[in-house]
C-alpha cells in the first residue's frame, strides 16, 4: 500500500506538472488577445482526452473481450497527434517575445 501511493501521489505531481507547463507554453505562444480562447480549447480536449477513451475501452472490451484493439486505436491516435505536433503545430509555435 505505501509504494502504490507514493507512485500516485508521483504520477499526480507529474500530470500536474505537464498540466501546468502546457497552459504555461499557452501564454507564451497565443497572443495576448486570443490566450483565454486557446486556453478553452485546450481545456476542453484534455477533457475530452480524459472522458472518451475510457468510454471506448469499456465499448471494445464489452464487444470483444480484451483491451488489444482499444489499446492499438490509442497508439494510433497518439501517433497522429505526434505527427500533427511534428509537421504542423510545431513549426509554427514560436514563443511571443516578453514585453
Amino acid at each position: 500500500m505505501p509504494l502504490g501511493t507514493i507512485a500516485f501521489l508521483a504520477m499526480a505531481a507529474a500530470l500536474g506538472a505537464g498540466s501546468g507547463a502546457t497552459f504555461a507554453l499557452v501564454a507564451a505562444v497565443a497572443p495576448a488577445n486570443q490566450v483565454g480562447s486557446v486556453t478553452g480549447v485546450v481545456g476542453a480536449a484534455g477533457g475530452l482526452g480524459g472522458f472518451v477513451p475510457p468510454l471506448v475501452m469499456g465499448a471494445i472490451y464489452g464487444n470483444f473481450g480484451n483491451y488489444g484493439l482499444g489499446l492499438a486505436l490509442l497508439a494510433v491516435v497518439a501517433l497522429a497527434a505526434l505527427l500533427l505536433d511534428l509537421f504542423s503545430v510545431g513549426r509554427s509555435a514560436r514563443p511571443v517575445a516578453a514585453a
